[in-house]
């Protein structure tokens, strides 16, 4: 029997997936395979290691959430706040539906002491997010008050992603939501 094809983009997207409900450490590489309909063989013609595919994976991630939500931020047809709104509405889709996570915060949490290469890209990933809502905050406010609070606001945001994977609802994301919009509009 021949290994069923799979894209590129397909098959980053079922790994991601897979490490966002089961962490780093949590997947396997019989997981990962599984996830993508391939026999473990064809999975490593794929990726020889872990490692790789996870860098592969946190710069699609990247990619995707930098068009569909960073961009929100620099789009000047619209107000700051109907700019942040939408990026909230799309933070929502993004990191509440499905399983509920940020697939940055949760490689993070095994990354930051185990695999310190998966490190930059998470880096990378935070600062664009911090750059996006400070360049919101700064139509508002002074420069660096706008970065300090978008840094502080990124990790709220996270913190009730974390919360709400715990407890199962999105009440403290939906609070960071309207904590930030008021910024905006207050």
């Amino acid at each position: 029997m021949r290994p069923q094809k799979i894209s590129r983009d397909e098959l980053l997207l079922r790994c991601a997936n897979t490490f966002k409900r089961y962490g780093y450490h949590g997947t396997s590489m019989d997981m990962l395979a599984s996830a993508c309909e391939l026999t473990k063989a064809s999975f490593y013609h794929h990726y020889p290691n872990k490692e790789a595919l996870a860098r592969d994976v946190l710069q699609r991630t990247h990619a995707i959430v930098n068009d569909t939500l960073f961009a929100i931020a620099y789009d000047s047809s619209q107000t700051p706040a109907e700019r942040l709104a939408r990026m909230n509405a799309k933070a929502r889709k993004l990191f509440m539906e499905d399983s509920i996570g940020c697939l940055m915060g949760v490689i993070t949490v095994d990354a930051s002491y185990a695999v310190p290469e998966l490190m930059p890209p998470i880096r990378q990933f935070i600062d664009d997010w911090v750059a996006a809502l400070a360049h919101l905050l700064g139509e508002r406010l002074p420069e660096n008050d706008a970065r300090q609070l978008a840094q502080q606001t990124v990790a709220d945001f996270e913190g009730a992603i974390l919360l709400s994977r715990i407890y199962g609802n999105g009440e403290c994301f939906e609070r960071v939501c309207g904590r930030v919009a008021g910024y905006l509009t207050g």
